[in-house]
């Protein structure tokens, strides 16, 4: 593998060529001519390109990171070994010669977490560039047969004309990926052989933590650790693979940025982790396959599979004064099995278990441990087959068993939850332009009594809520079950296409034990026309305008949201591209506001996003949004963002993305406070706050790649947020949106400053008792950095130097102040993380 097509094999071999374009004049032969010569033997695949340009000195050779879409020229070549036109792979190598790899799924979608073992070479010359690629058959998969039709298609990207062009062409309002591409034939005398992978790691870590409390006894400053594990891969059959892991190490993934949370549901964090991304396609896209798109409005659609709840932190929360709880549950060790049977069933199944986990806790004389997460099982199968070319139907389960042994812990989580489905779609007509697709899932679960009240009482369902009679809490329940359903139908190609839906989510519906849901007792609908025109005129390259309406309510037929929506996007001749989206939203109900109290008013909205992006051609450009947004009440919000990029060489790429939010929300749920007096509000106080809040966040990230090989990542997030509460005020009344402040409108309100609370009386010289508020008010500056460089100094086989830093300050509760609150972050006390991992490729 060097690059050169001297070998005499090449000269030999055929030659595809007639690559026409895409971008920017579809249909149009490509300005330079592209030859694809393709070779095999009995263990691997050749691909040898010859790239012509008539001026060399002009290709782009952006370095980046492997797996990383650098703005660079780069030549793909797309394989679908199953020739079953709906899964394949592709293998990118660009100009610098960095690879990429992924895989094809569902025809239109790609998942570059799959990290192939494969070798290839990049030769630029005075006739432009020259590719050579081997791909082993052992990393790709494949049924046995004496001869062999590949599907086969190739993309060669020239940068500086923002030119795309494609051996099989797909026009740009048509969809599919595997299914359109052209055969690869003469394939004999291969075999898909088992094939086995160990990928051994060991790694040692340095942590400098600052005490949180003088006299922690668990914490003197630093302390060490050490680890080794495991990743195993092995073909188990011609087309079927287990990936196992024992013991494994995430230390060097990115990590999560900080938020704010106002909200009862918690934030969405994306899953890094290499073992839970690659392959992970096989799990996902429950309920829309067939489609190209998939949109919906305030629909917060449930997840029935979120890895990231394996190896969670531990949810026991001891509240002794000296506490020392692990950061994640220890993965004892996980295995995944994907792949196709001989029947045409794609298939997937991971199993994991994570350790008990102990906290060690201490009253400053003293010490003990206490169990904070249990031996826990999880389980997930996937299964999908296609119905020839126009439908398929699927199935995916999810299992979580905990072995509960405290009464903590049993009081806190349940000992079984299950979630089952069915999915599918069906094209109805010859041509799959139109697709109806769907799935229908249900979840039960059981536990102890106070674990199955504290979800019933929880903010995906709020039982407690005492004007919803569709609802109701039963407090000796020890199970809890409920059924999520969507339906769509889908216009997949031409310059009109469309996309309705109705979906819906019982009350009784929980997936979060392995899953990831924000609402239940929910059903909607929503309709959408969009008009688009993706070749160029004398204006622009693409333009594209939809309109949408939607609905959504309760299980109790109350109105939770209704309005509708506008987005028009439109690419200019010099490749700006500009991006408006208008939405208006009547005033309709809000059953969650109260988080278990009555239903109010939900305020109307008005909102206008604007996006400018220049050309990403360039060595500098930018995106910049703003969103203006006013609701009904006095509430708005205002948020100005960029993302600037600059790549000052090949081997450096820099790109910041500040944001600066202004918020004004009249009513911030702050309490519910018990009351027998407050009978127009059925015996509870609903206690609000008038919140104005200031944020602004500035990540940073540089890309220093010296070579395919070696690079460093550094990815730094600072956060300011602030949030001032102008009142402190109460419901008033159901089905309202009248909250009278404290101290003006009614009662009283006094501030302790020696507690730093609220001292109200709600109603003067009334009978009501007054109750105390602990101030809410805010301002946290937070800072986080990871820095990885990563040497892959064989291949397969890398070297991992990370560095973690923390920061965070919490003075000046309520006052912004952007120079003193930056300059008190950089002076609070750092948290300090050093990482060496070392992790060996073996295979054959």
């Amino acid at each position: 593998m060097d690059g050169r097509l001297d070998e005499e094999a090449w000269a030999r071999a055929p030659v595809s060529d007639g690559f026409r374009q895409r971008d920017p004049d579809e249909g149009e032969p490509a300005t330079e001519p592209t030859d694809l010569r393709i070779l095999y033997d009995e263990d691997a695949l050749y691909a040898g390109v010859r790239l012509r340009d008539r001026d060399p000195g002009r290709i782009v050779r952006q370095l980046s990171r492997r797996d990383l879409v650098a703005e660079a020229d780069s030549f793909s070549l797309f394989l679908d070994p199953h020739h079953d036109h709906l899964t394949g792979v592709e293998f990118q190598l660009s100009a610098a010669g960095v690879q990429r790899d992924s895989v094809i799924y569902d025809d239109n979608f790609e998942d570059d977490s799959w990290d192939a073992v494969w070798e290839s070479a990049v030769t630029v010359d005075a006739e432009g560039w020259t590719v050579e690629m081997r791909i082993p058959f052992s990393q790709l998969r494949f049924p046995a047969a004496a001869s062999h039709t590949w599907g086969i298609n190739a993309r060669r990207i020239l940068h500086r004309k923002n030119e795309v062009s494609w051996l099989a062409l797909v026009p740009k309002n048509e969809s599919g990926l595997a299914s359109r591409m052209a055969h690869l034939g003469g394939i004999e005398g291969i075999a898909p052989g088992k094939h086995l992978e160990l990928l051994p790691y060991a790694s040692a870590r340095e942590e400098y933590i600052a005490p949180l409390r003088a006299g922690d006894p668990f914490n003197d400053g630093s302390r060490a650790f050490g680890g080794a594990g495991l990743d195993l891969k092995y073909g188990l059959a011609t087309n079927m693979s287990l990936v196992a892991a024992f013991n494994p190490d995430f230390g060097q993934v990115e990590v999560d940025p900080a938020v704010v949370n106002l909200t009862a549901n918690e934030t969405f964090f994306e899953e890094k982790r290499p073992f839970f991304t690659e392959g992970a396609q096989v799990f996902t896209h429950f309920a829309h396959s067939g489609a190209s798109e998939y949109p919906f409005f305030f629909y917060f659609e449930p997840q029935i599979f979120y890895s990231r709840r394996i190896g969670r932190t531990p949810q026991g929360r001891p509240a002794n004064p000296y506490v020392d709880l692990p950061t994640a549950t220890t993965i004892l060790g996980a295995t995944k099995v994907t792949g196709r049977t001989k029947d045409g069933w794609t298939v997937g199944a991971l199993e994991a278990v994570t350790g008990r986990e102990y906290a060690r806790i201490s009253d400053g004389l003293s010490t003990g441990k206490i169990e904070v997460e249990p031996l826990t099982n999880y389980f997930v199968a996937r299964t999908r087959r296609e119905l020839g070319r126009r439908a398929a139907i699927g199935f995916l389960a999810t299992a979580v068993n905990r072995k509960l042994r405290t009464p903590g812990l049993d009081g806190l989580l349940v000992g079984q939850a299950y979630v089952g489905g069915l999915d599918g779609h069906v094209f109805v007509d010859s041509r799959r332009d139109w697709v109806v697709s769907g799935g229908i899932a249900g979840s039960t679960l059981s536990g102890s009594r106070p674990a199955v009240l504290r979800l019933q009482l929880g903010a995906l369902r709020y039982y407690q809520r005492p004007d919803a009679p569709h609802v109701h809490v039963d407090p000796e329940a020890t199970s809890l079950s409920g059924w999520n359903g969507s339906l769509s139908v889908n216009k997949n190609s031409g310059n009109v296409t469309a996309n309705a839906g109705i979906w819906g989510i019982s009350p009784g519906f929980e997936p979060n034990d392995l899953g990831f849901a924000t609402q239940a007792d929910r059903g909607g609908a929503h309709a959408l026309v969009q008009f688009r025109k993706l070749t160029p005129d004398r204006w622009t390259r693409s333009r594209t305008i939809w309109f949408s309406k939607w609905w959504t309510f309760n299980y109790g037929r109350e109105s939770q949201g209704d309005g509708v929506q506008s987005t028009a996007n439109v690419q200019l001749l010099n490749y700006w591209r500009l991006i408006l989206n208008l939405q208006r939203s009547w005033a309709t109900l809000d059953d969650r506001l109260t988080r278990g109290g009555p239903t109010v008013v939900r305020p109307g909205i008005q909102s206008a996003n604007l996006t400018v992006t220049t050309d990403s051609r360039r060595r500098f450009w930018v995106s910049a949004n703003g969103i203006l947004q006013k609701r009904d009440f006095g509430n708005w919000s205002r948020t100005l963002s960029a993302q600037l990029n600059f790549k000052p060489w090949a081997a450096l790429t820099l790109s910041a993305t500040p944001s600066l939010l202004r918020v004004r929300s009249v009513a911030q749920y702050l309490a519910t406070v018990p009351d027998a007096t407050a009978t127009s509000t059925f015996g509870a106080r609903y206690v609000f706050g008038n919140l104005g809040q200031t944020e602004v966040a500035v990540p940073l990230r540089a890309n220093l790649v010296l070579s395919p090989k070696l690079s460093l990542q550094v990815y730094t997030q600072a956060l300011l947020s602030t949030g001032d509460y102008a009142a402190i005020e109460e419901l008033a009344a159901p089905r309202t949106f009248d909250f009278p402040a404290y101290g003006v409108d009614v009662g009283t309100l006094d501030y302790d400053r020696a507690d730093a609370t609220y001292v109200i009386d709600p109603d003067g010289n009334g009978p009501a008792r007054s109750f105390r508020l602990a101030d809410p008010n805010f301002n946290l500056k937070s800072l986080r950095l990871n820095a990885v460089a990563r040497w892959e100094f064989r291949p397969g086989s890398s070297l991992y130097v990370v560095w973690t830093q923390r920061r965070q300050d919490q003075d000046h509760p309520g006052d912004f102040a952007f120079g003193r609150d930056t300059a008190d972050l950089f002076r609070a006390p750092s948290d300090d993380i050093f990482l060496i991992k070392v992790a060996w490729w073996l295979g054959r």
